[in-house]
């Protein structure tokens, strides 16, 4: 099994957890220390932090 290694786009932390999915099926996840919930993959460009 391989391993990615995630970081918080908010707080470049490392400390990240799998939070669901969303309606797409694409992972979301949360940072642990700030907890904000980000995903990797967007659907639409629109909704991408800049």
């Amino acid at each position: 099994m391989a391993s990615v290694n995630i970081h918080c786009p908010r707080c470049q932390s490392a400390q990240v957890y799998r939070h669901g999915q969303n309606p797409k099926g694409h992972d979301r996840f949360r940072c642990r220390d700030c907890h904000r919930v980000f995903q990797l993959t967007y659907t639409y460009e629109a909704r991408k932090p800049r």
